[in-house]
Parts: C-alpha cells; structure tokens; sequence
C-alpha cells in the first residue's frame, strides 16, 4: 500500500459526489451512504443481515473483479454543526475477508471552507488492516474548526475482498486525548463547493434503516 496514493486520491475523489451521489445511488446501498472511490464501478456495498458486530445489520463494501488497480470507499459526509470547534473521536468496527494484498481502513478528512484547504485527515495508513480479520475496533481523533467545514469519513477497501462495518459513533473528546488525524492543509480546486443538500449530521452509522 502506498500512503501518498491514498492522500492525493482521497483529497480529490470526493469533490464532486455532492452532486451525482444522488444519480448514482442504488437501491441496494445503506441508508445514506454512497459509494465512492479511485475505481468505484469495481466494487458494490450494501447491506448485511447475517454478519454483523452487534444490531441486525451491517454495512459492507465488496470488489467486484479478480484484479485491481485501485479503492472504493463507502462514505458519508456531514456539516460541522455537532463537532465546531471540538476534537472528536470516530469509533467503527471493521471485518475483512481478503488476501495479503487487501487492505480495509477507516477514514476521516476535515474539509475547512474558510481556509480552503482539506484540514486533519486520517485514513489509518500507518495502522491498516491486512488479509482476514475478525471485526477489529478502529478509532481516529480529529479536530473540526469553528468554520464552515464539511466532514467526510467512511470505509476504504483496496484490493479484491470483502469488508464489513458496523457499529460507527462520533464522541467529543477532551483536547488532551491523543490526535491520530493530522493537518493535511491541501488546497480545494476552485469548483469545489458545500451543496445544499448536505446533511447536517452523520446518519444510520448502525446500518440499521
């Protein structure tokens, strides 16, 4: 896995789904999740009613071709109103079915509309999960600044396999809790813009609707 792939990719891949999530959608995809990515038409997500951490469902991201050159992503994304000026810790639960090459990890990138830049980022590069793994707990802190911002987070599978999610919560977080995110301060194309249908909150993070 190559960590500079992921952040120049996941800086950009998301400046746009704001406005063709909706034309793409799929019935079959979780209750507010999208499905995104370098090469999001290899991969499908959907709904689980057999395999999950705790509930009835889960949510899972899966490829779709023997090879690949590339991720998908299922994400969501949100307004600052619950985080302004908060740090905030992200918990999910993560199961992977894939081989030495699959990677799954959870992430986390601020976008800050005052100062135009892609702000703290995280998505586990240093702490991924590998191979075939039982549901694993990830965890990533974050700060969200008190200007307009919108914050995208979600579950990147790279590679062929299968990845399950479930059980994702927001927590705000005392300021001495240790940051995984860091300031990636990567500049916005100039087209990239809040759509007003952004959700002011995250929604079914227990894959339950």
């Amino acid at each position: 896995m190559k960590t500079l792939h992921y952040l120049i990719i996941l800086v950009s891949f998301t400046a746009f789904t704001g406005c063709d999530k909706e034309e793409t959608k799929k019935s079959t995809e979780p209750a507010g999740w999208f499905l995104s990515g370098s090469i999001p038409r290899e991969f499908k997500i959907g709904v689980d009613n057999q395999n999950t951490k705790q509930g009835l469902k889960s949510g899972f991201i899966e490829s779709t071709t023997d090879t690949l050159n590339g991720f998908g992503t299922m994400m969501q994304n949100c307004s600052e109103k619950d985080f302004k000026g908060k740090r905030v810790k992200m918990t999910g639960y993560i199961q992977l079915l894939g081989s030495a090459y699959t990677y799954a990890l959870m992430w986390v990138r601020v976008d800050d509309f005052e100062k135009r830049v892609a702000a703290d980022f995280d998505n586990m590069a240093d702490r991924p999960i590998v191979g075939t793994h039982y549901w694993t707990k990830c965890e990533i802190v974050f700060d969200v600044p008190e200007s307009p911002c919108v914050v995208n987070y979600g579950i990147v599978l790279d590679g062929v396999g299968k990845a399950w999610f479930d059980s994702v919560s927001f927590d705000t977080v005392s300021y001495s809790t240790f940051k995984t995110a860091y300031y990636l301060n990567e500049p916005f194309i100039d087209e990239y813009q809040i759509w007003q249908d952004l959700p002011e909150s995250p929604v079914n993070l227990d894959f339950e609707e």
